[in-house]
């Protein structure tokens, strides 16, 4: 083959491959695409916050947040009065497209990451058991805010609950349940 042959070619070489790659679907084990839900606020609803964080007041629909897309949706809850501390009180749920959120990066990768917040989340982080591939509870003591998240590896989705209010921690069982009763659902 002379030289310009090869560098005709080259071209057309690239471009199959490139098609091949485009085209062919997933290995089997590979993580698909995520599928992020068109109702974020449907994971969970007023009745089950209620009962789980606050029984004694009225908690309205949410609100659903689709600024992220593409990368994630969420869906935020405030109810109760508001003190001069800690505003009012709120849940939000966020859903994130693992494969968008940390491009470029492994699944084992974003569970290891995960996972580390546990020891380094400060004295109350914990991993959680019984959701996703990994699950993780924090807490910050400034904002009083209680989080538990989770990775879903084939479902590429990471989806975490946030708890404000002032006595939070005190509700980090109940805030792991709504976890797990919205995972569920995805």
């Amino acid at each position: 083959m002379t030289l310009c042959w090869k560098l005709r070619m080259r071209p057309l070489v690239v471009g199959l491959a490139i098609a091949v790659l485009r085209f062919a679907g997933p290995a089997s084990g590979d993580v698909i695409a995520a599928t992020l839900p068109k109702d974020p606020c449907a994971l969970l609803n007023p009745a089950e916050i209620k009962s789980a964080l606050d029984p004694n007041n009225n908690i309205g629909s949410g609100v659903p947040d689709t600024s992220m897309l593409p990368i994630g949706v969420g869906c935020t809850y405030t109810w109760g009065p508001r003190t001069k501390e800690w505003g009012q009180s709120a849940l939000t749920i966020t859903v994130i497209d693992a494969l968008k959120g940390w491009q470029g990066r492994s699944p084992d990768v974003i569970q290891e990451g995960l996972l580390a917040k546990a020891k380094t989340g400060g004295p109350d982080a914990s991993q959680v058991s019984g959701v996703g591939d990994a699950a993780v509870f924090t807490f910050e003591t400034r904002s009083s805010n209680a989080t538990v998240e989770a990775y879903f590896k084939a479902k590429a989705i990471h989806l975490s609950i946030k708890f404000h209010r002032g006595d939070s921690l005190q509700s980090k069982d109940k805030v792991i349940t709504l976890l797990k009763e919205a995972a569920a659902r995805l």
